[in-house]
């Protein structure tokens, strides 16, 4: 039957049919055919969903219910809010683009809009992407977190002198406190990844927990990476160890008496906001069976949060980009950590001709920088 013969309830029945017909296809040629089907549906239905809603403002003004001057400005306002970035219609647009699913007229509205110039992710989408990146990056719900546009310098606190008792009459002298200059630039993460045609067969809802559960995921590991581990900005390369300073170290262990002498290591003022930091195997290999002089185990389990647990009542965070080569545990308060997600995760795609396939490049701009280190020390092993 031609497209434009058919009706909206059967419009719709085919689109529910090739949903379930693409499923069982084998052949490339039989996908690409679905592909092809779905878009001319998809077109026509617009037609008619824009040909119903003329006809009711047609019936409209006939009937004197509204007048035309009030159609106008309520078809600007529809125009205005489908391209706000803070619109769920925006986001619908915004992700059935990058599926290639856009008919004519939407792609010709869309395409001339500021927001899309300049590839403005929907807030909606955005918003989704970050908690994703909360989630599997532990560090990022840890550190002091910025998310201010391009490079951005800070002063933080240094040296911190105590007040002093003053004596009536006497001069106030000032204090020796200093502060440290901070810079955050911004560095790429880049993600691309690729799929099937097919994927311009997904439902919007399913499309985007693809696209955030796979580009969210594999950016936010990176960041956690660099967070922790980057040779020039990381929190390991960045701190100046010094052993009984702010560092223990044991040619074994850890043992009972090790984290003793890791907590004592941490001065008190950090106490209420300190945290440990390890990984899961070295927690669970080596930190799980120390018990204390009166054979109780150091380390509880929570069962409310999971791998999360408490450490000679210190909170444990569990992250996998924590070296296990020489057993390291870190303590600290991570807020002095202050990182800076100068742009957010966003999207382009384009296609590879060659594969059959579309590829989506999804990039975040990101630094962080230890601002004071004298909160945070480490145990490590010397085997």
């Amino acid at each position: 039957m031609d497209f434009k013969e058919m009706t909206m309830e059967q419009i719709e029945a085919r689109l529910e049919e090739l949903e379930v017909d693409v499923d069982a296809m084998e052949e490339i040629s039989e996908v690409d055919a679905a592909v092809e089907e779905k878009r001319a549906l998809l077109e026509r239905k617009a037609e008619l969903e824009e040909l119903q809603r003329r006809k009711e403002e047609a019936r409209a003004l006939n009937e004197g219910t509204v007048k035309p001057d009030r159609i106008i400005e309520n078809n600007r306002k529809e125009t205005k809010n489908m391209f706000d970035v803070n619109s769920h219609e925006y986001r619908d647009l915004w992700l059935r683009n990058l599926q290639g699913k856009l008919t004519e007229e939407e792609r010709t509205g869309f395409t001339q809009t500021s927001t899309y110039a300049t590839n403005a992710i929907p807030t909606e989408v955005s918003a989704k992407f970050f908690e994703k990146m909360k989630k599997l990056a532990p560090m990022l719900s840890e550190i002091t977190l910025l998310r201010v546009a391009g490079n951005i310098q800070f002063v933080a606190e240094g040296t911190r002198s105590p007040a002093t008792k003053h004596n009536e009459n006497a001069a106030i002298d000032a204090s020796a406190d200093t502060t440290v200059k901070v810079t955050l630039g911004a560095f790429e993460f880049f993600k691309i990844l690729a799929i099937s045609e097919s994927a311009k067969l997904m439902s919007i809802d399913a499309f985007e927990d693809w696209l955030i559960q796979m580009l969210a995921g594999d950016i936010a590991r990176a960041i956690d990476n660099y967070i922790i581990n980057d040779a020039s900005n990381g929190i390991v390369a960045i701190t100046p160890w010094s052993t009984n300073a702010n560092q223990i170290v044991n040619t074994a262990g850890p043992t009972y008496k090790n984290i003793c002498d890791l907590i004592a290591l941490l001065p008190a003022a950090y106490d209420a906001e300190a945290k440990f930091l390890v990984n899961k195997k070295t927690l669970y290999n080596k930190i799980a069976a120390l018990v204390d002089s009166a054979g109780k185990p150091i380390f509880v389990e929570s069962t409310e949060q999971g791998l999360n647990g408490k450490l000679m009542g210190y909170p444990v965070l569990v992250d996998d980009y924590v070296t296990t080569a020489n057993n390291a545990i870190y303590l600290g308060r991570w807020t002095d950590v202050v990182g800076n997600l100068s742009q957010d995760i966003n999207v382009i795609t384009y296609p590879d001709y060659d594969y059959g396939q579309v590829k989506y490049r999804g990039g975040a701009f990101f630094d962080s920088k230890v601002a004071k280190d004298d909160g945070i020390v480490r145990f490590v092993s010397t085997t």
